[in-house]
């Protein structure tokens, strides 16, 4: 879940078809609790999107995701998600953003190799200074898992402002020649540097633990 100013995005997992993803914030004005429907906006795999670009101003919020018969709730842990400055935050502290496919050739030794890699974009809540944040893929099914570093890209704009919570890391494999299965797996991973009681403390986002899926083939891409 990301959030700044007025626009919000919500990645949910799609256990039904029909379902409904709610903010539920408090009105800074009248100091009561109200609902504001989010709107569908793509389906990607095992999870769909739902966003609002005119989300209502609030200092605090959680998220309700109901389906037939269940209701599901992110609320930071029982505290709310609280914008004291309005600046954003991201649920979980790191998530996707986009990751995409691509399919190049390579020469070498008289024979021409067709390769892929994927790179993309993570939402990281600044925490610290000192931090790794990357994705772990495998290429081939799972046989072989591998950790690659993100770069650091700068602060989310937001609107006219920049958002000093939120920064965008970008992440981009190896070139691998192409294998099956003919797509990659993988994961987010965001790791606390700083020297101090919270060293090594990690945070992933991993599709609400089923991973993310997506086609080898050049340009797909997810969200």
């Amino acid at each position: 879940m990301t959030f700044d100013w007025t626009t919000i995005g919500v990645s949910v997992r799609n256990i039904a078809f029909q379902k409904s993803v709610i903010m539920h914030y408090k009105d800074p004005a009248a100091g009561t609790w109200k609902d504001f429907p989010l709107t569908f906006s793509g389906h990607y795999g095992n999870y769909d999107v739902f966003s609002s670009a005119s989300a209502p101003t609030t200092l605090e919020f959680a998220i309700k995701y109901a389906v037939p018969g269940e209701e599901h709730w992110d609320n930071n842990g029982g505290t709310n998600y609280h914008i004291a400055t309005f600046v954003g935050a991201v649920g979980g502290n790191v998530m996707l953003k986009k990751a995409t496919s691509h399919i190049g050739s390579e020469a070498g030794g008289g024979f021409t190799f067709t390769t892929s890699w994927l790179d993309g974009e993570i939402y990281v809540q600044n925490l610290s200074f000192n931090k790794q944040v990357g994705v772990r893929y495998t290429a081939d099914g799972g046989a072989i898992w591998n950790d690659v570093d993100g770069s650091y890209a700068g602060k989310v704009q937001a609107v006219a402002n920049v958002v000093d919570s939120v920064e965008i890391w970008k992440f981009k494999t190896p070139t691998l020649n192409l294998v099956n299965p003919e797509t990659f797996r993988f994961a987010i991973y965001y790791k606390l540097m700083d020297p101090g009681p919270n060293f090594g403390q990690q945070y992933w986002d991993n599709n609400f633990s089923q991973d993310y899926f997506v086609s080898k083939a050049d340009g797909t891409t997810i969200q």
